[in-house]
């Protein structure tokens, strides 16, 4: 399967046990628990593989209504505690997890125990109808845009018992977001994180381009050939956009932009034969019958290969 993120830097494990250091070294007397959260939706297996299986500290789903999930829930699993073992460790389970986003670091104040608690009414998120769906926090292609998602208010009293919450961003780079370490956090006041129409609009709206390139690459998979990966989702999320702009809703309609996006030269929609079609599809125009109609030149200064 195809994930559209680059794999991690190499440098990504000693970044990571940097900043693990940097935090004790500024907080000597609290208490610190580095945790490794794996999404095994993309792995099941790597939870119960040797090494990781010694340190695994459960799934997040443990206790509810969520359980029956658990052999693709997200999973916590301990950084050993010997410094020395550390590296060559968390080296392996990047390299286990290479070219799948399912790896992020939590350094807490608080042990799993207490750690899975505080995180369960985030896992479910309820909508303004009533409808409740699991949460993809262990996914790293989703963590940025739900946390961008939290109002103020959450986002402190998430983040409140870790003191960093790290991960490899799409360029496999690492990114990571603060909190206060609070060895006491307050419980939430809610049981599943309330989201409003506007929120989930913009979650949907973003999680847009990874299913359509997962549709893509079903049916043709040469097409991600040419890029990096980060850069085939920054060209699928671009044309999504202009599709919005020119008044191409349907999902079929989108997937195709996004196909000649992929398949043609980079400046193929500033083309004036597409820039006409655009035109008219914003106007009302069936995309189809537009694509159809494109004069055989379109085709001929658009192709990558000339």
């Amino acid at each position: 399967m195809y994930f559209a993120v680059n794999p991690c830097s190499p440098g990504l494990p000693d970044q990571m046990l940097r900043m693990l250091a940097q935090l004790r070294d500024q907080h000597p007397a609290a208490p610190k628990h580095c945790y490794l959260l794996i999404d095994a939706s993309f792995d099941q297996a790597l939870p119960v593989t040797f090494p990781w299986r010694r340190t695994v500290e459960g799934s997040l789903y443990d206790g509810m209504n969520l359980e029956g999930l658990k052999a693709v829930a997200p999973h916590l699993i301990r950084l050993p505690d010997d410094t020395k073992r550390q590296h060559v460790w968390l080296q392996q389970l990047v390299d286990a997890c290479a070219g799948k986003p399912m790896l992020s670091m939590l350094i807490s104040a608080i042990p799993a125990e207490q750690l899975k608690q505080h995180f369960k009414p985030y896992l479910v998120a309820r909508s303004d109808d009533s409808l409740e769906w699991p949460v993809r926090w262990a996914d790293t292609r989703t963590l940025p845009g739900l946390i961008g998602a939290l109002i103020e208010k959450e986002r402190q009293h998430l983040l409140s018992p870790l003191y960093a919450w790290v991960a490899a961003d799409r360029q496999g780079k690492m990114i990571d977001w603060k909190g206060e370490g609070n060895p006491h956090p307050a419980p939430a006041d809610f049981d599943c994180w309330p989201m409003d129409d506007g929120r989930f609009s913009r979650l949907v709206s973003e999680a847009e381009a990874d299913a359509v390139i997962g549709a893509l690459h079903d049916t043709q998979p040469d097409l991600f050939d040419m890029r990096e990966p980060d850069a085939n989702h920054a060209c699928v999320k671009r044309h999504l956009v202009i599709a919005s702009l020119n008044g191409i809703e349907g999902a079929g309609q989108r997937q195709h932009l996004a196909m000649l996006a992929l398949s043609l030269k980079d400046d193929f929609i500033e083309h004036p034969a597409m820039q006409s079609m655009l035109k008219r599809t914003r106007e009302g125009a069936n995309y189809a019958a537009e694509v159809a109609a494109l004069p055989a030149d379109f085709w001929q200064q658009t192709d990558r290969r000339t």
